[in-house]
């Protein structure tokens, strides 16, 4: 009995890559009392969600994108991800630009992923941010961001 091995858990992480496009509308108060709308740049977006092999309903994601029209700018988020279904899950997490400008806030969506085979798939991803901390606030106001992304998601 004292010289068997200590058992260990077989838990280990299941990654997955993604890749996609989005855009949509973002808003704020230039000044002027009233909200004003605009169509949000277009973004290149990368990420890495995570879960463990004994729990594939929660886990995180890190997603890294580059606004590509007009003045760029790179930026970032980390993500607490819940899967309702295998295929259909909601998030929230904080995000932020980081150059050439600044802002940082936070946001939540939902995922709809579309299996294309054992381990690819389609994701549309719907997202509304508040953003109120940093250097590129329109009028010193929260900056929102309604956005939405297309891409493929796939297993590593």
């Amino acid at each position: 009995m004292f010289l068997a091995m200590p058992a260990h858990a077989g838990e280990g992480w299941v990654i997955d890559g993604s890749a996609g496009l989005g855009t949509g509308l973002e808003g704020g108060d230039p000044g002027t009392g009233k909200t004003a709308w605009r169509r949000a740049r277009t973004r290149i977006i990368g990420g890495l969600d995570l879960h463990t092999d004994e729990n594939s309903s929660d886990g995180m994601g890190f997603r890294a994108f580059a606004e590509i029209e007009g003045r760029g700018s790179v930026g970032g988020e980390a993500r607490y991800v819940r899967w309702i279904t295998p295929r259909f899950g909601a998030f929230a997490g904080l995000t932020g630009t980081l150059a050439p400008e600044t802002l940082f806030g936070g946001g939540f969506g939902a995922r709809l992923s579309i299996p294309l085979g054992k381990r690819v798939g389609l994701y549309l991803e719907p997202s509304f941010y508040a953003l109120p901390v940093g250097s590129d606030l329109p009028g010193k106001s929260v900056l929102l961001w309604g956005l939405f992304a297309v891409g493929v998601h796939f297993g590593l």
